[in-house]
């Protein structure tokens, strides 16, 4: 192996090493590494001795994905993002789960999944950091709304954004938790589709309703879930006039309404924007996060491979306009 083959791989040791150190010099710390970097499971484990297993994290889109003991693993959704996408990401699912709280200070190593090193190093202040300023507001989610569906309805989220549906882009609404609370002050602008259907037949966790809950999207209005999963309703309109002061003026109807929605009940909702795909999330009434849609800029090139946190080139999605 040549000095430039060997290069990547010495600055992988160096990032995750000096990882390591920080991790110690911050207080309140832990190490996110997104875990598909590593094509072979021989270099994941021999990179990670270097951390000394210091509360380490593995963010992978790999199902199943086997992690050494001790290691908690945080299974992001199949969708190519930026880097820093993928981050925010992994933050809100594991501060959703309880891994994380506000008052971390997160070390996060990124790279080009299956490039075998890393390139990317990202120090989050999660009490300070301003794009993710609210991730306080979840903190009790748990109590509200099961882990795995919050990671389930925020996957399905980012893929009707990114994929939209039949090449057409979506705009949706989902709203989590409080389904009473929430069911009062809405009223239904289409016939409920999922009236009359068992419990074990409209859980959103059943990936077979994956089809549905992806044509159902188109409907206007939202969909009602509860926390443990039993989809209540889709094409709800949502009744109400209280918005926050701090949603950002220029908002659609439908952002101010999950904004509303989430002001007056405990309830957490998701949207997708139809014209930019950016996914918002809303809890009491503010923004707690918002993943923008990585968008192709011009012809395939190896810098636009490198950008995009995913062994494929953007040229491989449904969305891309042809370029001649």
């Amino acid at each position: 192996m040549s000095a430039r083959d060997e290069l990547p791989l010495a600055i992988t040791e160096k990032f995750l090493e000096y990882a390591a150190d920080l991790s110690c010099s911050l207080p309140s710390s832990a190490i996110l590494v997104y875990a598909d970097v590593f094509a072979g499971g021989e270099k994941l484990d021999r990179f990670l001795e270097k951390t000394n297993h210091r509360r380490l994290f593995l963010v992978t889109r790999e199902k199943g994905f086997q992690a050494p003991e001790g290691i908690e693993i945080i299974e992001v959704p199949e969708i190519k993002l930026t880097r820093l996408g993928q981050i925010k990401v992994a933050i809100l699912i594991g501060v959703a789960r309880g891994l994380f709280s506000h008052q971390d200070i997160l070390v996060c190593l990124s790279g080009v999944a299956e490039s075998g090193y890393l390139d990317t190093l990202f120090i989050l202040d999660l009490d300070k950091e301003f794009e993710i300023f609210a991730l306080s507001q979840l903190e009790d989610l748990k109590e509200i709304v099961r882990p795995e569906v919050f990671q389930r309805v925020l996957s399905l989220a980012i893929t009707l954004a990114t994929q939209g549906r039949e090449g057409k882009p979506v705009g949706t609404c989902f709203i989590m938790g409080d389904s009473d609370e929430v069911l009062a002050h809405c009223e239904q602008m289409v016939i409920n589709p999922f009236r009359g259907y068992p419990e074990n037949e409209r859980n959103i966790l059943d990936p077979r309703l994956e089809e549905t809950i992806k044509e159902f999207a188109l409907l206007d209005g939202a969909f009602v879930i509860r926390g443990d999963g039993i989809i209540e309703t889709a094409g709800a309109f949502i009744r109400t006039g209280i918005v926050s002061a701090d949603i950002p003026s220029g908002l659609g109807a439908r952002h101010r309404s999950a904004a509303a929605i989430t002001a007056i009940t405990k309830a957490v909702a998701i949207t997708v924007s139809e014209s930019t795909g950016t996914v918002t999330v809303f809890r009491d009434g503010k923004i707690v996060m918002e993943i923008e849609k990585p968008h192709p800029l011009g012809p395939e090139t190896q810098w636009r491979r490198a950008f995009y946190a995913g062994p494929h080139a953007p040229s491989e999605w449904p969305h891309k306009t042809k370029i001649d």
